[in-house]
């Protein structure tokens, strides 16, 4: 199993898209969780189920758990690309992040039906 582990909602079509993007950089250095797989989640008892579903959990290579925008951020710097989004680091624009983010996460299932067309999944395909 790989030291780095993210939580993800494979229910959600946006929440897969971005996890599969990541994959193609990450795969061999990450394991991908997904939360309403009771199995893999039975690895990880510090994880809460219930917040893994409301917001992206990463735990890093230090057993670090990222949330949010920096566990977004975190991955992004290990593919080596998309730089600019350390700029999401900064005092004032990390806390204009951090909101953006909650109200992306909370209503992530109706944004995917804008953007996808389809609003929910039983589980997507990663």
């Amino acid at each position: 199993m790989n030291n780095i582990a993210v939580f993800y909602d494979a229910s959600c079509p946006l929440c897969v898209r971005e996890m599969t993007a990541l994959s193609k950089h990450l795969t061999k250095r990450i394991t991908f969780v997904n939360v309403l797989d009771s199995d893999l989640m039975s690895s990880y008892p510090e994880i809460s189920i219930a917040e893994s579903k409301r917001v992206l959990h990463v735990l890093d290579e230090n057993g670090t758990l990222r949330l949010g925008v920096d566990a977004n951020v975190y991955l992004w710097e290990l593919t080596g690309t998309k730089r600019y989004l350390t700029l999401l680091r900064l005092p004032i624009i990390r806390n204009v992040a951090n909101v953006g983010y909650w109200l992306f996460a909370r209503n992530r299932y109706r944004l995917s039906r804008l953007l996808t067309g389809k609003s929910k999944c039983e589980q997507c395909e990663l």
